[in-house]
């Protein structure tokens, strides 16, 4: 009986960590769990051009409208949804606004740092909760790229 016992054990757990181990396949989840464009198309799109810290300056000012998140902790929870209506404007003079539903929620300065890979960050003082990670631009999209520190990752979208 008891050679049963662990061989009915065993199986039990062979079971529950292969079922556990299952990689989620990205067509059976809904658009709104979807980047608008995938990290590493991001990270193709931007080595396709030479990046500085004041042309990364440039193409940031304007207003930006947020697209998705998804975090490293959570990504079942990737969504379109928690900052729908939520906006930056970077301006010339190194100052932003955070803005939610029209409505300015935070101000906040900001500055370009290159990192020790090569790519650059953006520092803001204070902190803006959507704005951590690496500068990622391709065409009229940005991602601050933070996953790769367990982090979130944040994408908008230029608005003209």
């Amino acid at each position: 009986m008891k050679p049963f016992c662990g061989l009915l054990i065993l199986a039990w757990s062979v079971i529950t960590i292969q079922s556990s181990c299952k990689k989620t396949n990205t067509g059976d989840m809904p658009q709104s769990q979807k980047p608008p464009i995938t990290p590493d198309s991001m990270l193709l799109c931007h080595n396709q051009t030479i990046w500085d810290s004041s042309t990364i300056h440039q193409h940031l000012i304007g207003k930006w409208q947020w697209e998705y998140i998804k975090c490293y902790w959570a990504p079942e929870n990737a969504n379109n949804e928690d900052f729908k209506n939520l906006s930056v404007e970077f301006k010339q003079n190194n100052s932003l606004e955070v803005k939610l539903n029209g409505q300015t929620t935070q101000t906040s300065s900001w500055a370009i740092v290159r990192l020790n890979d090569g790519y650059f960050k953006l520092v803001t003082n204070p902190i803006v909760f959507q704005l951590p990670g690496k500068v990622l631009f391709c065409e009229n999209h940005v991602l601050f790229f933070d996953s790769y520190t367990d982090g979130c990752d944040n994408y908008f979208k230029k608005q003209n």
